[in-house]
Order: C-alpha cells, then sequence, then structure tokens
C-alpha cells in the first residue's frame, strides 16, 4: 500500500528544492522569507502545471475514445449492412438456379406446361392443399394434372381441384384422399396408389398381386399407368422403399417415397393438354 501518492512527493520536491534555492546568498546560507515564499508558489505552480496537463491529456485521451467507438459502431453497421447484402446476393442466385432449372424443363416438355408458384400450403389431418398463381384466366381447368421438377427429378404432384380468376388449388397425390392408378415400371405390376395423408408419409400401393413379391426390388419406380384417364400414362410417382406381405391381405402393401419433395415445392407444372407423357425410364 502507498504512503504518499506522485502529485504529492513532487510537491514535496519541488517545494525543497525552492527552499534551497531561495537560501542561497552570494556563497552563503542566508535564510529570506521573500524567496522561501516564493520558491514555495513556483514549486506549486510548476505541480498544478503538471496536474492540469495531466488532465487535458486524460480529457483528450477520453474524447479520442469515444470518437474511436463512434468509428466502431459505424464499422459494425457497416458489416452487418454487407452481410445483409451477401445473404440477399446468396438468395438471388438460389433463386435464378431454380428459375433456370424450371426453365429448362418447360423448354424441353413433351406435353404443353404453364408453369406457376406455390403461393399457399395448408395441411391439417384431415386436408391437405396447395395454391398456385394460376387460375382460368391463364387457362387452367379443374382435373388438369400438375407436376414439378426439382434438382432434376421429374415427378407427380397432383391435379387441380379447384379455380378461381387468378388462382387454383391443388390436392396434392400426398392427400389421403388422393387415389392414382399406377404401376411398376420394371416389372409392370400394377395397382393403386394412395396419399399418406401427411407430406412427410411416404405413399401407399395397394393390389398389386402377393405372388409379384419376388419381382419388385428396392427403389423400383413407380410411374401413372393412365388407367382411370385421371392422369397421363408415364409419369413419374415414387420408388420403393419397402413391401410388405400382411398374412390376412391377398395383396402387398408397398410403401413409396415420392419423388416430389412437398416440403421444399415452390414452382409446379400444370399441364394444359391431356397427352402422353415422356418414357421413363428405371434409373
Amino acid at each position: 500500500m502507498r504512503l504518499f501518492s506522485r502529485p504529492l512527493v513532487t510537491t514535496i520536491v519541488l517545494v525543497v528544492v525552492g527552499l534551497v534555492t531561495a537560501s542561497l546568498s552570494v556563497g552563503q546560507f542566508t535564510v529570506r522569507p521573500d524567496l522561501l515564499v516564493r520558491g514555495a508558489v513556483s514549486g506549486v505552480q510548476q505541480v498544478v502545471a503538471t496536474a492540469g496537463r495531466g488532465i487535458s491529456s486524460t480529457f483528450q485521451s477520453v474524447a479520442e475514445l469515444r470518437e474511436l467507438r463512434r468509428e466502431y459502431e459505424a464499422l459494425l453497421m457497416e458489416l452487418e449492412e454487407y452481410r445483409n447484402l451477401e445473404g440477399r446476393l446468396h438468395e438471388l442466385e438460389s433463386e435464378n438456379a431454380r428459375l433456370r432449372e424450371q426453365l429448362g424443363y418447360s423448354a424441353q416438355a413433351s406435353m404443353p406446361v404453364l408453369s406457376a408458384r406455390v403461393i399457399a400450403q395448408e395441411a391439417s389431418q384431415y386436408f391437405a392443399s396447395f395454391t398456385i398463381n394460376r387460375g382460368r384466366r391463364h387457362g387452367v381447368e379443374q382435373g388438369q394434372t400438375v407436376i414439378a421438377f426439382v434438382e432434376g427429378r421429374e415427378g407427380l404432384a397432383g391435379r387441380v381441384e379447384t379455380v378461381s380468376g387468378g388462382t387454383a388449388v391443388v390436392v396434392p397425390v400426398f392427400s389421403a384422399g388422393s387415389y392414382v392408378a399406377a404401376r411398376l415400371d420394371r416389372s409392370r405390376q400394377e395397382g393403386l396408389v394412395q396419399g399418406g395423408g401427411s407430406r412427410l408419409d411416404p405413399l401407399v400401393m395397394h393390389y398389386v398381386p402377393r405372388g409379384a413379391r419376388d419381382r419388385i426390388q428396392y427403389q423400383d419406380l413407380v410411374v401413372t399407368s393412365g388407367l382411370n384417364s385421371i392422369f397421363p400414362p408415364g409419369l413419374p410417382l415414387g420408388r420403393v422403399v419397402r413391401v410388405d406381405a400382411l398374412a390376412f391381405e391377398p395383396s402387398l402393401e408397398i410403401l413409396l417415397e415420392p419423388l416430389v419433395d412437398f416440403t421444399r415445392l415452390e414452382y409446379v407444372f400444370v399441364l394444359t393438354a391431356t397427352g402422353t407423357a415422356s418414357p421413363v425410364s428405371d434409373s
């Protein structure tokens, strides 16, 4: 623990020096009160001047620190703005990539298609649908087929249920009330595919004979058969992920993974004319 502070010690030293200086007179020590007082005052003035310079320097340092803090905060704001710009740029690049993909598919589609954007989705325990930004004035009609093309994969998305002037509601294939006549593309076995009720649930293919069990393999492609005339034939629907042969059922229950990732669905295509889908190979 310090007994004396630095300013106090400096003051004492200066006072002593002043006294000694004042007491020197023509080669001999003579004590003169006026010189003593003058020396003491001079010492005090030096201390005050030194302290004043220290205080001034302290205030100047505080002002510089405040200015540095303002500059630092301004730089942080600029950095945040650059980060936001980078994020928006990344989003625009991703959006452009998706649009180029959709444009490429539209140009090479073998059937007349109308591109549309998904603008709303509804999924509950009893009903599932999504809304697109195309309607009657764009040529959309009830019952038309809706397909999707995501990351190089084409797949059946659903069917137009209701149409208004500028929008349409689509019932997706994963809806529990959706039924699609389908066949296994490799073995040609036919059945009926029903939605699982949720976009995360697999589709279920019914009415495939039990005897076809040995001819069905994991990841076999399932396509629309076109037998009920609701959907054109040959549209990819899903791939086999499991085959169940229940003892009390005369047919197999085949679980399918939909080719369309409905959790990421942004764009779809409405088939505006009935026709035959492009051939699909089991690859």
